[in-house]
């Protein structure tokens, strides 16, 4: 029987999943459409955090998908980042944040704002729509805001996210401080991750102009225990990059608490790249960017820019 599956991107992030999550009950809410969400990928200790917290399951992985089905996608819509299996001819929907570059087969519904969250697009939706929004579902959708403006202080947000916050908080009731040092730990959290884990866990491949481009971000109140193992890290991204057949990859760990980035570099072509781009000086394959801490804003639209000339 066919169903329609709501998915957010590859390497899951916690609006990714939120988002996924809150679609699948607008869905079934408000637009009378029977809908499922599922995750792209294994979920990362922020979201774990989340979903314990406000005791809800986590979405299934997604394994197959049937011809028949429809798929609604949140938080994404570039190729490399939808899940495998999923055709053109198959997607039926966009709820997303992000700039459009992917192209349908066929006439589909799309919502797509410049706002600082796919959670915030969906608490829009559900405001818009008159719909009572409840105190769990308030909660969730806080947690995907909180945690992709980076607690409402990253370049990402909008006065309209903040509105949003304030909304949804008069119904939620949560120290919004508390909350986000609470997110902030977790989302930092190196419990149970592997090297390999920690470049690909927030994973994103782009195509610009003719160049592929793996771009990883790991965001953390405590970038030194990070740091303590660059070696290995740009180790395994050099053979990343070759194992993807990309022409460059770039690994960035951004500092929450002082609102700036260290990216690695693992060779010359990255190195000239990003002293182009980003104008900083580099040392020990690695280069300190203060002030940049977005992948959406900041570090993608720039390369892309490079790369497109």
């Amino acid at each position: 029987m066919a169903k329609t599956i709501i998915i957010g991107h590859k390497n899951p992030d916690t609006d990714s999943v939120v988002a996924a999550l809150a679609a699948e009950r607008y869905y079934k809410e408000v637009l009378k459409i029977d809908a499922k969400a599922y995750s792209a990928g294994e979920i990362n200790n922020e979201t774990k955090f989340v979903l314990k917290t406000l005791s809800l399951k986590a979405p299934s992985l997604l394994k197959a998908v049937k011809k028949d089905d429809a798929v609604v996608l949140v938080d994404h819509n570039e190729s490399g980042q939808i899940a495998d299996g999923i055709s053109a001819s198959q997607i039926a929907g966009l709820i997303d944040h992000h700039k459009i570059i992917f192209e349908t087969e066929r006439p589909i519904s799309i919502r797509v704002e410049p706002i600082g969250s796919t959670s915030s697009l969906i608490a829009k939706m559900y405001f818009e729509s008159g719909r009572k929004v409840s105190a769990s579902l308030a909660k969730l959708l806080l947690s995907g805001i909180l945690s992709d403006t980076l607690g409402l202080s990253g370049p990402t947000t909008t006065d309209e996210d903040r509105k949003i916050v304030k909304a949804l908080n008069k119904i939620a009731n949560i120290d919004i401080k508390e909350f986000v040092s609470e997110l902030f730990a977790a989302k930092s959290s190196l419990k149970g991750i592997s090297i390999e884990t920690l470049i690909t866990q927030d994973y994103k491949l782009f195509e610009m102009g003719r160049s592929k481009v793996g771009i990883g971000v790991w965001e953390t109140t405590d970038p030194e225990s990070v740091n303590a193992e660059k070696a290995k890290i740009l180790k395994l991204l050099f053979e990343k990059k070759f194992k993807e057949n990309l022409d460059y990859i770039f690994f960035f760990v951004v500092d929450i608490i002082k609102q700036g980035s260290v990216l690695y570099l693992i060779s010359d072509n990255e190195s000239e790249l990003a002293k182009k781009v980003f104008k900083g000086k580099i040392e020990d394959n690695g280069m300190v960017l203060e002030g940049i801490v977005s992948r959406k804003k900041q570090m993608a639209p720039v390369l892309t820019a490079a790369l497109s000339k």
